[in-house]
């Protein structure tokens, strides 16, 4: 084992970093609050270094914000926004007095495919983005609708913040699709093989072993496991699973198809097993949980 591999193992065991699930007050998976100036103030003390289970972006409109993700300082400005992938340690740092802004969470399942791919494949340089001027009234208009229907108690409430969470993250998509801005970032092995990893797992591999990706990558299974773990503090079987299980529930959410029948569709020979499963990993059976995010 490598060095570098070792030490991180090490820091990792002297230190957990908590996990945190998606605040209770989230509705179908989404989750969104405005922080006015006197929500930022004493930033770096409120945020300390944690992962989040889902994704977070920041769309600052006022001052200026710093924070730090996966070891690198990151300076977000106003019409910024800043995307926090899931399992990244980041912890704030530090905010001017007049710094306000959108944070809005979502649950993996409801990000799009092909919106997957553009977020997925983002280094930490480029996950930081200025928008646009010309597109910078339309996309603070979604936000700020969005904000207002998660704040009020319409009817059909959760269908509607479903389709304008799906409208604003196309707007997010089309944001780092077509920009990049760098940041120094520090770079590995691990984070590397990591990298490479996860561009590996789609719908057609998540369920091949641990050893059929080592291959692909022409490393070792435990090499794999150090560097996956190294990077994102989780094993290569988690995110197997964290794959399996996310688009289990795409289909449990925006299909009306039988347990059964998706537990087939993904691969599954016995569907008790992938009910199961689901429930020991989400703590819940896939039906309630098509239950809870429909509500």
């Amino acid at each position: 084992m490598l060095k570098f591999e070792y030490y991180y193992k090490i820091l990792y065991s002297l230190k957990k970093i908590p996990i945190y699930n998606q605040s209770p007050e989230a509705v179908g998976g989404i989750f969104i609050a405005y922080h006015s100036a006197d929500d930022l103030a004493n930033f770096d003390t409120k945020l300390e270094a944690h992962r989040d289970d889902f994704f977070i972006f920041f769309v600052l409109t006022k001052g200026q914000a710093t924070l730090k993700c996966d070891m690198i300082d990151i300076e977000i400005n106003e019409t910024n926004v800043l995307m926090i992938k899931p399992l990244q340690i980041h912890q704030g740092q530090d905010g001017t007095i007049d710094a306000a802004g959108y944070y809005i969470g979502a649950a993996p399942f409801l990000i799009p495919n092909n919106c997957m791919e553009v977020f997925q494949s983002l280094k930490i340089s480029e996950q930081l983005n200025t928008i646009d001027i010309d597109k910078q009234e339309e996309l603070l208009d979604t936000i700020q609708l969005l904000h207002r229907s998660f704040t009020s108690n319409n009817p059909n409430k959760t269908q509607i913040i479903n389709g304008l969470f799906n409208a604003l993250i196309y707007h997010f998509a089309n944001i780092y699709a077509e920009s990049k801005n760098p940041v120094k970032e520090i770079k590995n092995q691990s984070a590397v093989i990591y990298a490479n990893f996860k561009k590996l797992i789609s719908d057609r591999t998540f369920l091949e072993s641990p050893s059929y990706f080592a291959k692909k990558l022409n490393i070792t299974t435990s090499h794999l496991n150090d560097c996956v773990n190294a990077s994102s503090g989780k094993s290569v079987t988690y995110w197997l699973q964290n794959a399996m299980i996310t688009e289990a529930q795409r289909l449990l959410y925006y299909t009306e198809s039988e347990v059964k029948e998706i537990a087939f569709a993904l691969g599954f020979e016995d569907h008790t097993y992938f009910s199961r499963l689901f429930k020991k990993i989400t703590k819940q059976t896939p039906l309630s949980f098509r239950k809870k995010f429909r509500e």
